[in-house]
């Protein structure tokens, strides 16, 4: 009896360390996942700077993971109702969320409305870094980012209008805190996505407005359908280095933003699934194919991270957000 004793102990302390050492990802196909497709909801319409690296990374991920993964689009409410979407679901890794500080961050700190804060989500790899610019219509008289502001401050009775993905998105508070800094006033519109955005534009239905930049730009920019007047960071990528940057003017020497895309898991999900995800997010990040066609997009990649490397970024991030929306006093009543 006593050595039946002894054996079972020994068998269940091996068995145990056994589990220890199995790597994350085989701990999560022994928990079974992925046990189906896997949705990746992008929080705007088709076509958009946000679906095209969305499409560009589904089936490697999926490839990773051996599964399907789904792109859903859903837009509307600054991705809001696609943050919801995956908060009213299962905590199991079936669905994740491509999301950005636009959608995860600033809409729960600034709109009573919204039901969710930022670590109703958490970040399981940063996924890429996108550049955003200033463009304008055609035909509005600026061919500068300094006759852009001279013509503005001439045209408060009228302030010039500009178009974003949404009230409350990360384009429509950096606009306001823009015009705040330079004392001039603008007018918004919001719309539902950003190619809404960009027809309008080149229709010269707005007369401007904050993008994150896609390499088809500068195709429309050539043809003349729209232009580019500045970049939002100092250091621009090649792709960038004929545009300007915003910090060349003084009194916007340290307005320096970016789109940081990662993907989001709710709180909650189990320890394995958030593993299985870093590690297969992380490696499709690392093939060569993807990284050539995301930065052809404009796309920077960022180093690959740890899950607690991850959760620190999201961290910081919302600090930042939370301090830059203090200083602009920005919150939506409903």
């Amino acid at each position: 009896m006593k050595n039946s004793l002894i054996k079972s102990r020994r068998s269940f302390i091996l068995a145990g360390l056994a589990i220890t050492l199995i790597p994350w990802m085989d701990l999560a196909h022994a928990a079974g996942y992925p046990s189906g497709p896997i949705t990746m909801m992008v929080p705007y319409p088709a076509g958009g700077a946000s679906d095209v690296s969305a499409r560009i990374l589904s089936n490697p991920i999926g490839k990773e993971l051996g599964a399907t993964v789904i792109v859903e689009n859903l837009g509307g409410a600054t991705g809001t109702i696609a943050a919801s979407k995956v908060l009213n679901a299962k905590a199991d890794g079936s669905i994740i969320f491509q999301g950005t500080q636009n959608e995860l961050i600033i809409p729960p700190l600034t709109n009573r409305a919204v039901t969710y804060q930022p670590d109703a989500f958490e970040l399981t790899q940063p996924s890429t870094i996108t550049q955003l610019v200033l463009l304008v219509r055609n035909d509005l008289p600026a061919k500068t980012i300094q006759d852009f502001f001279k013509l503005a401050r001439k045209s408060t009775s009228t302030p010039l209008t500009y178009g974003t993905v949404g009230v409350g998105s990360l384009y429509h508070l950096m606009t306001e805190y823009m015009g705040k800094i330079m004392k001039i006033p603008f007018s918004h519109i919001p719309y539902k996505g950003a190619t809404p955005v960009v027809q309008d534009l080149s229709g010269g239905q707005i007369d401007f407005a904050i993008m994150p930049f896609q390499s088809s730009m500068l195709d429309m920019i050539k043809s003349g359908r729209y232009r580019a007047l500045a970049v939002f960071t100092k250091n621009r990528p090649p792709l960038l280095a004929q545009i300007p940057s915003i910090t060349e003017i003084p009194e916007l020497a340290k307005f320096e933003y970016v789109s940081s895309a990662g993907y989001y898991v709710k709180k909650g999900t189990p320890l394995e699934i958030k593993a299985a995800l870093n590690q297969a997010i992380g490696k499709a990040l690392q093939d060569p194919a993807v990284i050539s066609k995301l930065e052809a997009d404009g796309r920077n990649i960022p180093k690959r991270m740890s899950l607690a490397e991850a959760a620190a970024v999201y961290e910081t991030e919302i600090a930042k957000y939370r301090e830059m929306i203090r200083i602009t006093g920005y919150v939506q009543s409903d």
